[in-house]
């Protein structure tokens, strides 16, 4: 009964509506069935597993099945809302989603992340496509003789429009949540290379980088992983190199001193990383490399003259 079992690849359309609603309380509840609330006016409070939301205008949640949920519409601050619920079946629902697992890469990664419930916000055009569904949806149904099965109100074009109707719509919404996944995790992500950038002298303790970036060690490590393509001691490694090779070339500490300035405890440790990376001990390197940092001119004084052109005089003492 869940979207992300690739045991129920099939789908039946439940229930749906596109309401204004100007005050509602509902008890909480949780069914058997997958839903989609999106916010296309005002605002409403959503409760899920103990935890309060406020969703607001192109604002959406996605509940997997059996999710305890609650939504509240206050008298002050009405809302109008668009509404799916779906069941998934390991065999005989109306629309299958294998094809558009195999053919799309964004529903691909949203099933192989399954999560008890996504809040986001509609970055492309899934409020238009959830819209276009459900007025499909409501166009197959007969104002009388409702309470007969739902696929027997729709003619094969219709069915097949609404098919591909839904399968746009969770396109859009795997777009969303994967989107939404990546801006936040660049966000923590970007907290972590602060961190880091300003605490290069210190030790660093990855759980406690983790704790200043707000997320656990492990899921840090995998953005390391997915956007710099390396470890998180690797990257403090390079980043603390290459505070070393800027000494180096440009200071005339010692190599001791550019070790404890780059955050390495000991020039052993430094030398033996420097020389791992770079093929080159520090002092080799800064041989190689180093600028001259005591310019000359010599006994000459360089002046401008009234004709605006550069001379010079020898500057003898006086």
């Amino acid at each position: 009964m869940s979207l992300f079992d690739i045991r129920d690849p099939y789908v039946a359309i439940t229930a749906f509506y596109a309401l204004n609603l100007p005050e509602y309380s509902m008890h909480p509840h949780r069914h058997p069935r997958c839903e989609i609330m999106y916010i296309t006016k005002g605002s409403c409070l959503i409760h899920v597993d103990g935890r309060e939301f406020c969703l607001k205008e192109q604002q959406f949640i996605f509940l997997s099945a059996d999710i305890l949920h609650q939504l509240s519409i206050s008298q002050c601050r009405p809302c109008a809302i668009l509404n799916l619920e779906f069941s998934c079946l390991p065999s005989g629902g109306d629309i299958c989603l294998d094809e558009l697992f195999n053919e799309s890469p964004a529903f691909a990664a949203f099933c192989r992340h399954p999560g008890r419930y996504f809040i986001g916000n509609d970055t492309d055009h899934l409020g238009y496509s959830l819209k276009d569904l459900i007025n499909q949806l409501r166009n197959g149904i007969p104002f009388k003789n409702t309470m007969q099965n739902p696929s027997d109100n729709y003619t094969p074009d219709q069915k097949c429009l609404i098919r591909l109707l839904f399968q746009r719509m969770m396109l859009e919404l795997s777009k969303c949540v994967l989107n939404h996944s990546k801006n936040t995790g660049m966000l923590y992500l970007k907290r972590a290379l602060d961190y880091i950038s300003s605490h290069l002298t210190d030790e660093i303790r990855v759980p406690r980088l983790a704790e200043h970036a707000g997320i656990n060690k492990s899921y840090l490590q995998s953005l390391f992983s997915r956007y710099m393509d390396c470890t998180i001691t690797d990257y403090i490694n390079q980043k603390r190199l290459e505070h070393a090779v800027f000494l180096l070339e440009s200071s005339s500490l010692s190599i001791t001193d550019v070790a404890f300035q780059s955050g390495y405890n000991s020039r052993q440790h430094f030398g033996s990383t420097f020389e791992k990376y770079y093929g080159i001990s520090p002092r080799a390197f800064r041989q190689l490399h180093c600028k001259n940092m005591n310019p000359s001119t010599g006994e000459n004084y360089y002046y401008m003259g009234e004709d605006g052109k550069w001379t010079n005089t020898p500057l003898t003492p006086s």
